[in-house]
């Protein structure tokens, strides 16, 4: 379905540049996240300490964590607070959960989760087979568009199969969703290879590897692509065209994003609760409510994604 892209002067003026995408359907890599949050040792309860905590008059303390740099996902705003779409996800989901007080930081998060500093990974990921070995998944709680950078005086690519038949280097980090799935493409078409050149570079420099040349095409997040291209003064040199819903639903069958967990019983009674709220926020419309205030469009997850987690 074609989405209105929007351009959000709210997000502009967070004046934020992300370094890298930390885990949705576009190319990503999670060694780049901020560390500046603290991190004391926190662990869950199961769901029958935390009504007790509750009936008790206590809140158990569930420690959030983010690395605060991808409008408009996650950001500090002019008031250095956190927000974004995750961000006001998150805080509704525990508003309806009385048991537990949230608290936010910012710092490296898959490995904040990993190492038990903190209960709940809070980040645009995607789902993949390895991140499950390691974490729990949430039912998801948006989804996300993805389009095509190219220059401005290119013509508008129609498929994967235009961008290999025209010879078009792509640079993605190795692993990313988006990577992986191009992999697949090179496997099962070996006639219409794509070139793909392996990286850790950040958007801006991606993007400008597009500008001179040195790349033709790059695939990202739609709103995100919206807030960089302004703030990278790339905007008569660069334009984002749709991608197809057959080629979007080949690179993300499932392009919905994620809370993560630690991979123990701690964290599987955390994730049952707010999957909880996940369901009560779908069904009554909050989550169609904050990701169109900021999104401009409702990226909400199709009801289908609800009957259960992915692991």
């Amino acid at each position: 379905m074609k989405k209105t892209k929007k351009f959000w002067a709210v997000l502009a003026a967070a004046g934020l540049v992300a370094a890298s995408l930390a885990g949705c359907g576009s190319s990503a890599s999670s060694n780049t996240e901020s560390s500046s949050g603290s991190g004391s040792s926190s662990s869950t309860s199961s769901s029958a300490d935390s009504s007790s905590t509750a009936d008790s008059g206590e809140k158990k303390v569930i420690k959030a964590v983010t690395s605060g740099t991808l409008a408009p996902y996650f950001y500090v705003n002019d008031n250095n607070e956190l927000t974004g779409v995750d961000i006001d996800i998150v805080k509704e989901v525990f508003n309806r959960l009385p048991q537990y007080e949230l608290q936010i930081e910012q710092a490296d998060a898959l490995q904040g989760v990993l190492s038990g500093q903190y209960d709940i990974a809070v980040n645009n990921y995607g789902y993949t087979d390895e991140r499950a070995d390691s974490y729990y998944f949430s039912l998801p709680y948006k989804t996300s568009f993805n389009e095509y950078i190219q220059r401005t005086d290119d013509e508008p690519l129609t498929s994967l199969e235009d961008l290999a038949d025209r010879g078009y280097k792509i640079e993605l980090s190795a692993g990313s969703l988006t990577a992986n799935a191009l992999e697949k493409w090179n496997a099962d078409n070996p006639d219409h290879q794509i070139e793909i050149v392996y990286s850790s570079a950040g958007f801006q420099v991606r993007y400008q590897h597009i500008v001179d040349g040195t790349t033709d095409v790059a695939i990202d997040d739609g709103p995100i692509i919206d807030n960089l291209l302004p703030q990278f003064g790339l905007e008569g040199q660069l334009v984002a065209n749709e991608i197809d819903a057959e080629t979007e639903d080949f690179l993300f069958p499932q392009n919905n994003t994620y809370f993560l967990f630690g991979k123990n019983e701690d964290g599987a009674a955390l994730r049952e609760d707010v999957d909880k709220a996940l369901k009560e926020m779908k069904e009554d419309g909050t989550l169609s409510k904050i990701t169109t205030e900021y999104l401009g469009v409702d990226t909400s997850p199709d009801e289908k994604y609800f009957a259960e987690t992915p692991n």
